[in-house]
């Protein structure tokens, strides 16, 4: 039985894998389930054991980049350390992570709006809380002296954020540079810009 289980979750996370490739590949509002199932190479009814519907796929998919840049960036946020060093962190981590995961990422920046508002909501409220941890590190750099006075913290916050999260539309693995490494640039270049 334990192991009708674990077959079944290890085929409804290929389904999931499929569908990730192919709503990146088509675009979510193109694809279809039955794009999913010639993926897997399964009857489209056959799909509907693993999957409930294209949208509850594609929420799952986000949910998880969604809960998986939390888990560092809760980490990063209640950290003590310098806020230099907290929003270089914050930067290395969220391009290095935007890059490692380039498929899941792609969908939670472009096919998100495609969930229900309640859905979109949750979407919303943590890329506001990025934004806000941005803003503030620049408003306390400011503060100390360490950032330029003369920047506005709303404006470069979202230069910044839509510095890192632009990296899925370019980035290749197996490029010359990994992604800890355009990681390490983006933060150098932000810290750079910021100081006074």
């Amino acid at each position: 039985m334990a192991r009708t289980r674990g077959a079944s979750r290890g085929r409804r996370a290929e389904a999931l894998e499929a569908a990730a490739q192919v709503f990146y590949e088509k675009g979510y509002e193109a694809a279809s389930i039955q794009d999913i199932a010639d993926r897997l190479g399964l009857l489209k009814g056959s799909v509907y054991y693993y999957i409930s519907s294209k949208e509850d796929v594609l929420y799952e998919l986000v949910k998880s980049y969604h809960d998986e840049t939390r888990a560092y960036f809760d980490d990063i946020a209640e950290s003590a350390g310098p806020v230099v060093e907290k929003l270089r962190r914050f930067v290395a981590t969220e391009t290095a992570h935007t890059a490692r995961h380039v498929i899941k990422s792609s969908l939670f920046f472009s096919e998100w709006r495609a969930l229900s508002a309640e859905r979109q909501a949750e979407i919303v409220a943590e890329r506001d809380r990025h934004d806000t941890f941005v803003q503030d590190c620049i408003r306390a750099g400011q503060q100390e002296g360490l950032f330029r006075k003369e920047i506005d913290p709303r404006l470069t916050a979202f230069g910044i954020l839509g510095m890192m999260t632009s990296v899925y539309r370019w980035y290749q693995p197996g490029g010359p540079a990994s992604a800890d490494d355009i990681g390490r640039e983006f933060a150098d270049f932000t810290i750079n810009g910021l100081m006074a």
